[in-house]
């Protein structure tokens, strides 16, 4: 398959292919073999339950990762934008996925075949060694963020978990004012909690003078409390 340079850019965007040139990627992709596919919006690209063998970087397009419970409550647990990954964790392990994959918009993927890498390919090139080790990394990232979400689902309330998420789009924004990529409803599926409760609290939290917001813009006002970034040591700035 070909390889185009705005392909590359995007590759280059996660941390599987980092500090990585042109020419090495190539290299890889010799081994890996990708396959592109392209997805219209709204489109169920992975399910529940699916077994997969090759992980997925997003090139263009956005997907939201949902799990959906036995009584039909849907959890979002990720927005993915180009440059990331899915089913990392189930092609290196060889697991079953316990999440399904929507695309919001037009999505292109390409998909990776890591097997030569780990269970077919004897080690003799740097390329490949520096690729495994960013690869152990971005595992890394991958389990660090499933675990803050798990405890945020069970030990943080309802304002704790709006505060936090607000406090991430601040730090990402960089500004008091910013516009969520989510809404209610979906916002309400992030945190895990109900969508009145949120929606009251959120009320609450504005009649309090500690916000402003109108459908997604926000402002944090100065009374709102803060939470402390978390630097990631394995994310560039």
């Amino acid at each position: 398959m070909e390889i185009s340079a705005g392909d590359l850019a995007e590759l280059k965007k996660g941390i599987l292919f980092r500090n990585m040139s042109e020419e090495d990627i190539r290299v890889l992709m010799d081994i890996m073999k990708p396959e592109r596919r392209i997805y219209e919006k709204n489109t169920v690209v992975v399910r529940d339950g699916d077994f997969i063998t090759e992980m997925s970087i997003l090139i263009s397009g956005e997907l939201r990762l949902f799990h959906i419970d036995s009584n039909g409550n849907s959890n979002l647990l990720e927005i993915l934008q180009p440059g990331d990954s899915l089913g990392m964790l189930n092609a290196v392990g060889q697991y079953r996925l316990h999440l399904s994959a929507v695309t919001m918009k037009k999505t292109e993927i390409f998909l990776l075949n890591v097997n030569p890498l780990l269970r077919s390919n004897v080690l003799t090139a740097s390329v490949q060694i520096r690729f495994l080790q960013n690869l152990t990394l971005a595992l890394a990232q991958k389990a660090h963020r499933l675990s803050v979400k798990l405890e945020e689902s069970v030990r943080r309330s309802t304002r704790d978990r709006i505060q936090d998420y607000l406090s991430a789009q601040y730090h990402k924004a960089g500004s008091r004012i910013f516009s969520i990529p989510l809404n209610r409803q979906d916002l309400a599926d992030y945190l895990f909690v109900d969508r009145s409760a949120m929606s009251n609290e959120l009320c609450k939290m504005r009649e309090e003078g500690l916000i402003k917001f109108e459908k997604s813009r926000f402002e944090l006002l100065i009374e709102m409390p803060i939470t402390e970034e978390e630097i990631d040591p394995n994310e560039e700035k």
